[in-house]
């Protein structure tokens, strides 16, 4: 188990062609649960962009564990 391994996760549904795409919302340099946002995706994987709001530090990219 990691780190994180009773913590609750969010999934986001992409559909048959992805499938869903698991998060763990929590900020990797506080640990604060944070806000989650939209979530984009596209041929080639998941934008690289930030995905939720933390408290302290502002937008950032939520863990991504892998798709389901």
């Amino acid at each position: 188990m990691n780190e994180y391994g009773g913590t609750r996760r969010l999934a986001y549904d992409f559909g048959d062609s992805i499938g869903m795409a698991v998060f763990v919302p929590v900020c990797e340099k506080c640990s604060r649960f944070v806000k989650a946002g939209t979530v984009r995706a596209g041929e080639g994987g998941l934008a690289d962009e930030p995905n939720a709001e933390c408290s302290r530090h502002g937008a950032i990219k939520m863990l991504f564990e892998g798709f389901m």
